[in-house]
């Protein structure tokens, strides 16, 4: 799923020492910033169309995890 995905030792690294538990935020230079679902649906190439997940969900493998979340 993450094939062009190129993970960044330094950038990581800056990120963690940024990050605040406390107020869940990181804070920049430029100011604070939050990460949303949104940010990682683009980053990672996720959809986000369709019906919410509410409720219990019966799913009986992991490949259909996958489909019924992913498409």
């Amino acid at each position: 799923m993450l094939e062009g995905c190129k993970l960044d030792p330094k950038l990581i690294n800056a990120l963690v020492e940024r990050w605040r538990l406390e107020t869940r935020k990181f804070y920049l230079p430029c100011g604070e910033c939050t990460i949303t679902l949104e940010d990682v649906a683009l980053q990672l190439g996720l959809l986000v169309d369709g019906p919410a997940v509410m409720g219990p969900v019966i799913i009986p493998s992991k490949e259909d995890l996958c489909e019924a979340f992913l498409g």
